[in-house]
């Protein structure tokens, strides 16, 4: 595929399957909407403000949850997957999702239920929502890459929209509101998964799994070994500035702040898809999002209560829309790669919804040891080792990434070259795909480079690498470049 190819498809965002698109990204915008709702405002909240504490206690469960359900589907994704299809899971998820609205709409009419009773409701619609989740993604899945950044910004400026609606009414609408944001998001899933089942590109991509994709839960983990320590780092962070940005709004009855700098976000993110045309790529975006995070945490002790809900909530938005890029990004491996839906992401997912729990449970846990007083001084020094911990972890994982050490390039054996790149790629049974980056990789080519000639992402580039040199049975690129030079010697 040409750079301009690319481009062109890019440029029109709508074509032959603007249903799909259409209701794929109302199905990400208000599954969004709903994870906004539920961690970042009050409209679910039956206690009142005085029984904010035991509301963070409800997210943290709500959270552990999702990570327990994910779990258990890595171990029975087929049967999951089964059980949750079509209309029939249509309805098990809508009726479900909505529960943890049911405390606070009674809230609002003045009758009020015990927690065991709230924590329960919570519990089942935390294990509905990673199932939302998983069926979501199925869209990114058969979205085109190149159409992927925009789509991701149209989705987060319907999320903000979404969002911000039901925090101007009543306490009973505003629950009914945000009650509806799942049922929403599984109605258009419904839709869309109807729409990609009748089109013929969507059958050419549910060909059968590739050899190469592990079975077990275990074995799957270990093809996220790579990505785990950086992506439990971010969620951890997240949960944890998700926690106190909550706290802080709510104690100080500044809400409001966080609805306007998600709304500004969503806004800044779609100009610059698509009137700047830019790319969202998941390294960048991520090294940027390294520093907007640094800016919101280290003078979190020295400012006051409003500028520290501003700088949180910004950091918050900002971990959002990477964790968004990163589904992308993991759709694109699926993708690629043939996977079972089910199967791949939810040990992915698992992985996310555990750093966010425990975030969540740092957050709390600190307020419970530190209380109102030393909140902030416990917060900022967390904070702190976090920040320290993803620069040392970006440093050591981005040496020796961008050399550019390789092959001769005379021409007097380049087709001689090629045909033992091919020959090695059959031998070992690479993709057509992991041929093209074993290829890149015996040039010398850096990650970088691959990942923006192939309009991939870097995070999919190191996981076909991965594949590639568990396959062919070496370690590092030299020792690839060795073996293709090894009869030029």
């Amino acid at each position: 595929m040409t750079k301009g190819i690319t481009q062109e498809r890019d440029d029109h965002l709508f074509g032959n399957d603007s249903a799909i698109l259409v209701f794929g990204i109302i199905s990400l915008g208000s599954y969004w909407a709903w994870i906004f709702a539920t961690f970042s405002s009050v409209a679910l909240n039956p206690f009142g403000n005085e029984g904010i504490v035991e509301y963070c206690l409800l997210l943290v469960i709500f959270a552990g949850t999702s990570a327990l359900t994910t779990l258990a589907v890595s171990f029975v994704p087929e049967k999951a997957e089964t059980l949750f299809k079509g209309l029939r899971g249509f309805v098990m998820l809508s009726l479900t999702s909505c529960l943890n609205g049911i405390p606070a709409l009674l809230h609002a009419f003045g009758m009020q239920l015990a927690f065991p009773a709230v924590a329960v409701l919570w519990a089942v619609s935390g294990l509905a929502s990673s199932l939302v989740l998983l069926k979501t993604i199925r869209f990114l899945v058969w979205l085109k890459r190149a159409k992927i950044s925009r789509c991701i910004s149209l989705s987060f400026l319907v999320a903000a929209a979404l969002y911000a609606i039901p925090q101007l009414l009543s306490p009973a609408m505003m629950a009914v509101g945000v009650m509806m944001l799942p049922v929403l998001a599984c109605a258009f899933t419904f839709a869309a998964g109807r729409r990609m089942d009748s089109s013929s590109e969507q059958h050419a991509q549910s060909a059968p799994e590739s050899r190469t994709h592990s079975e077990s839960p275990k074995a799957r983990l270990s093809e996220l070994r790579n990505f785990m320590p950086l992506t439990l780092i971010y969620t951890v962070s997240f949960g944890i500035v998700s926690y106190a940005v909550l706290y802080l709004a709510c104690v100080n009855h500044m809400i409001f702040i966080i609805v306007l700098s998600i709304l500004f976000s969503a806004a800044f993110l779609a100009t610059c898809t698509f009137f700047f045309k830019m790319r969202i790529d998941a390294d960048r975006f991520r090294r940027v999002l390294l520093m907007l995070v640094a800016v919101a945490l280290l003078p979190f002790p020295y400012s006051n209560s409003t500028l520290q809900i501003v700088f949180l909530s910004f950091a918050v938005f900002g971990f959002t829309c990477f964790d968004a890029i990163g589904w992308g990004d993991l759709a694109d491996e699926v993708r690629d790669r043939r996977l079972g839906l089910f199967r791949y992401t939810s040990t992915a997912t698992f992985v996310n919804f555990v750093g966010i729990f425990l975030g969540w449970a740092i957050g709390y846990g600190l307020f419970v040891i530190l209380g109102h007083d030393g909140f902030g001084a416990g917060f900022g020094i967390v904070s702190v080792a976090l920040v320290m911990a993803m620069v040392v972890y970006l440093t050591l994982t981005g040496r020796g990434e961008e050399s550019e050490a390789g092959v001769a390039k005379s021409t007097q054996f380049q087709d001689a070259w090629k045909d033992k790149c091919h020959d090695i790629s059959e031998q070992h049974k690479l993709t057509k795909q992991e041929e093209r980056i074993f290829t890149m990789l015996a040039r010398g080519r850096s990650y970088g480079y691959i990942a923006d000639e192939l309009y991939i992402s870097t995070h999919t580039v190191k996981t076909h690498i991965y594949h590639i040199y568990r396959k062919v049975d070496i370690h590092s690129q030299q020792e690839l470049i060795d073996m293709v030079e090894e009869d030029f010697q």
